[in-house]
């Protein structure tokens, strides 16, 4: 009789602890960092009104969403103002964070930063690394940079699009990194452009929304 009591119990606490399994548990936290230029920054923005903070409110209170974007960066390493020198860069590493945005391109396009573009690859390559070899093993994903509707800031949208952005999907292509397009969306919606380069509070809106769809959970 005690016996059949003890395997009756047994029985019962393994049920209890199959269903109790990390697949029913709820997910871990998202840290979630925006790496890039004015564009995630918010250029004559108010914070509220950045794409970040946008996609922090589509994120809801269990996820946080920081903006590492710095004006003007570039993932070249050459370029004239190099997202490896930003002291932002550094505080992204070092929150360690679980989820990595990572939007260039723009200033890259630059006359005085395109010059390099046989380095493109290999920098930008190297900023994906230096993420995914932090101990938190973040996901990483890549924005296809927005159109760009005129010259302003030395940027060229030429090269922005014929060779900026098929250097971006190849290097998504070969480090097995999915794709946050943000250029089809915004194809001739210059009047969500401030000055043609930066997107006004409409624009980053666009921007958080499609961010939050490929990132959010299927």
């Amino acid at each position: 009789m005690k016996h059949n009591f003890l395997v009756t119990i047994v029985g019962v606490l393994t049920l209890f602890l199959s269903g109790c399994s990390d697949s029913d548990s709820p997910g871990r936290a998202e840290k979630i960092a925006c790496i890039g230029t004015s564009i995630t920054d918010g250029y004559v923005l108010p914070t509220a009104q950045t794409y970040p903070v946008q996609l922090q409110t589509l994120e809801g209170t269990t996820n946080k969403v920081l903006n590492y974007g710095v004006g003007g960066t570039t993932a070249l390493k050459k370029g004239d103002s190099p997202y490896w020198s930003a002291q932002k860069y550094q505080y992204a590493l070092d929150w360690k964070p679980s989820i990595v945005i990572i939007e260039f391109g723009t200033n890259d396009s630059k006359k005085q930063n395109w010059r390099y573009k046989s380095e493109f690859t290999s920098d930008y390559t190297s900023l994906i690394r230096s993420f995914q070899q932090l101990s938190s093993s973040p996901r990483i994903y890549m924005c296809v940079p927005p159109p760009a509707f005129n010259t302003n800031f030395d940027v060229d949208p030429t090269v922005l699009r014929n060779e900026v952005m098929p250097l971006v999907n190849a290097i998504a292509k070969e480090n097995n990194i999915e794709l946050i397009d943000l250029y089809t969306p915004l194809v001739g919606k210059d009047s969500l452009f401030v000055d043609g380069i930066h997107p006004n509070a409409k624009g980053a809106a666009l921007i958080a929304s499609e961010v939050y769809k490929v990132i959010s959970p299927k």
